[in-house]
């Protein structure tokens, strides 16, 4: 019987030992997990730098992707236009390093742990934005970047995210993929319907980071698939949902960062894509968090603080002269 589920009450009579077996052979162990100091820091330094790969790439994608003609729209063609533009083709290289990184991450670590490190890549968008602009950083931004910090350790401290299973069963991945699809097809049928430029981009985010929350399960899943062999992952179905799923997610993106609103947009892409993450890890794949006493409450205010903390960091000077270098426009329909 594996020691881990003995400590954490996680073994079931019913459940057959081989699915214990195979989480020793994935290595989904508390020492790989990070739930021992050996595997720990090796996860949260990888999704740290996973951050601020995706925080130096969302600064140039928006930076070319807002100055795009707004009759491109929610179009395949906002894509190739982008792609003619140097500093959007480096955005996206950093955005692989990032996805990378975010991969061998997972590969080790759970959803619950991982996907929350990402909204790091905020704090790292701040001082790029900054520096591009020729600004100093506010003391409010330094302030809002501490909030997103404390807010990150207590919830991490408190939560101490569990080890999980990641092979939902066929119903469960049939149901999620059907509400992942609905969200994203109803940011963009509400996108076309409003002209509020901050309204699009706040749609377009929130869908962007549902597909994102979707594709890191994916990601997840495909990473330990793999584990089992290249020709194994190659004949299952989850890589290449998780290409379709990453398209989606990138085009929602673009769209997002075109309408404008970086101030909105980039905050509701930080936010929605862990939160999503951290809920399909929990129903889904098994993963646990502290739940006992006062847990739950200093992990609702460990989270508040951050998505106040992400808010409030997008509001600086730095983040906004990025918009003020882009025309007001309103939005278009495709």
């Amino acid at each position: 019987m594996c020691p881990w589920a003995l400590r954490h009450g996680r073994f079931h009579p019913g459940r057959r030992f081989g699915d214990l077996a195979v989480l020793n052979e994935w290595g989904l162990v508390a020492s790989t997990h990070g739930r021992g100091m050996g595997g720990l820091p090796p996860i949260v330094l990888l999704g740290a730098a996973s951050a601020v790969a995706y925080g130096f790439a969302a600064v140039l994608q928006h930076g070319v992707t807002a100055k795009q003609s707004p009759d491109q729209g929610m179009r395949l063609g906002l894509l190739a236009s982008l792609a003619r533009h140097p500093l959007w083709l480096v955005g996206n290289a950093l955005d692989g390093v990032g996805y990378v990184l975010q991969f061998l991450a997972l590969r080790r670590g759970s959803l619950s742990l991982v996907e929350p490190l990402l909204v790091l890549s905020l704090v790292v968008a701040l001082p790029v934005a900054a520096r591009r602009e020729h600004r100093r950083i506010s003391r409010m931004a330094i302030a809002s970047a501490g909030a997103i910090a404390v807010g990150l350790g207590l919830f991490m401290g408190v939560a101490r995210p569990g080890i999980g299973h990641p092979r939902a069963t066929g119903e469960a991945w049939i149901v999620l993929s059907l509400i992942v699809a609905f969200v994203c097809g109803a940011a963009v049928v509400l996108r076309n319907r409003t002209t509020s430029p901050s309204r699009a981009a706040v749609l377009l985010a929130a869908g962007s980071g549902a597909a994102f929350g979707y594709t890191a399960a994916l990601t997840e899943r495909t990473g330990h698939l793999l584990n089992m062999g290249v020709l194994h992952a190659l004949t299952s179905w989850e890589p290449y949902a998780l290409l379709i799923s990453g398209a989606v997610a990138l085009l929602l993106t673009q769209g997002a960062f075109h309408a404008g609103a970086l101030r909105l947009s980039l905050p509701t892409l930080t936010v929605a894509q862990p939160l999503v993450a951290i809920a399909i890890g929990l129903v889904c794949f098994g993963e646990h968090i502290d739940t006992h006493g006062l847990a739950p409450v200093l992990e609702i205010f460990g989270l508040a603080l951050v998505i106040a903390g992400v808010f409030a960091l997008a509001q600086t000077p730095a983040i906004a002269a990025l918009e003020d270098a882009v025309p007001t426009r309103q939005a278009s329909h495709p």
